[in-house]
């Protein structure tokens, strides 16, 4: 578990984007209705591929930590 913990970010950056997007899809409003199309399974995947690349190569703005007593705490008056 911990090895894939580093990448928790990026897993959920595929995952999410996809499930809203097969979610959309099996509505009646969609194109194929209540079955899902083609071009939804592909913008699906597509949709979740780019977001988790994105994710992933998105470097965190404090990965030693350094600052989290102040990121956690709100501001002094």
């Amino acid at each position: 578990m911990n090895k894939i913990a580093p990448y928790w970010k990026a897993v959920v950056g595929f995952v999410a984007p996809g499930a809203v997007l097969i979610g959309s899809a099996v509505t009646e409003a969609s194109a194929g209705a209540e079955h899902i199309t083609t071009g939804e399974w592909v913008t699906a995947v597509v949709a979740c591929i780019v977001t988790s690349a994105a994710v992933y190569g998105t470097p965190n703005r404090d990965p030693e930590a350094e600052h989290q007593d102040e990121s956690v705490q709100p501001p002094n008056a």
